[in-house]
């Protein structure tokens, strides 16, 4: 194939599945929310109490142990503990985003609907909520993109076909693992997975077609194949940025 031509189907899948595997930014329009929405917790005063000059001063009396006494400012209470945690009340924040599968909100969720979707659940998802608007996108992408596909003498899946392909990663959409099967894209997610190139191959190649799986695109690549730094050997194992 010319290599301009490889370019091109490059770019426009690129562009068309924007959040790459080890980048998967927001999809939220925060047009209509006006900004980032945090939550507040209310601190109740203590009523002042008046001291008993009969009283005894020793008694009843305490030592600052700095190993038992809790720093009010660390949600854990463990001042030794180097992860803090939010333990805001899950009523009092707001939903602004989900991500299960990569690439379904930013790739086949209309503009439009892209809030009630960040704001919606799973459950909405296998209530096919959002099936028209996915299949309405899948058609789309393949409309721009099947030509470029044949030109490489890869097979398009006809509609039906892609949606039988890809009903069960994206509805609902959730990333699931099951540990007794081998770990690796869909079955859980590793930082070294092509996932963009394999979910890409589901929903847009025939994979009952001759030499076609869902690693076709991961071995062309369409996404880069690797980092430009390697990464950490410690947990986070994300490579340090630039």
């Amino acid at each position: 194939m010319h290599p301009l031509k490889r370019i091109s189907l490059s770019l426009v899948l690129a562009t068309a599945f924007a959040t790459a595997c080890g980048d998967d930014g927001s999809d939220t329009d925060n047009s209509s929310t006006g900004g980032p929405i945090t939550a507040t917790n209310a601190t109740a005063t203590d009523t002042p109490t008046t001291a008993d000059p009969t009283a005894d001063p020793t008694n009843g009396a305490t030592t600052n142990d700095p190993s038992t006494t809790n720093d009010p400012t660390d949600p854990t209470g463990d001042p030794n503990d180097p992860f803090v945690f939010d333990e805001t009340p899950p009523e009092q924040l707001v939903q602004l985003d989900r991500m299960g599968m990569p690439a379904v909100a930013t790739a086949v969720i209309s503009k439009e609907l892209k809030d009630n979707y960040n704001a919606s659940t799973p459950s909405d998802d296998a209530a096919s909520t959002f099936v028209p608007d996915i299949v309405m996108n899948l058609v789309g992408l393949h409309a721009a993109l099947d030509d470029d596909l044949m030109t490489r003498k890869l097979v398009p899946c006809a509609k039906d076909t892609c949606v039988a392909q890809a009903a069960p990663l994206v509805v609902p959409d959730t990333l699931q693992i099951d540990i007794s099967k081998q770990a690796g894209f869909p079955n859980g997610r590793r930082l070294t997975d092509p996932c963009v190139d394999i979910t890409l191959a589901v929903v847009m190649l025939d994979l009952s077609a001759p030499g076609q799986t869902a690693a076709t695109l991961a071995d062309v690549p369409v996404n880069p194949p690797k980092n430009d730094k390697e990464f950490a050997p410690e947990f986070p194992y994300l490579a340090a940025p630039h």
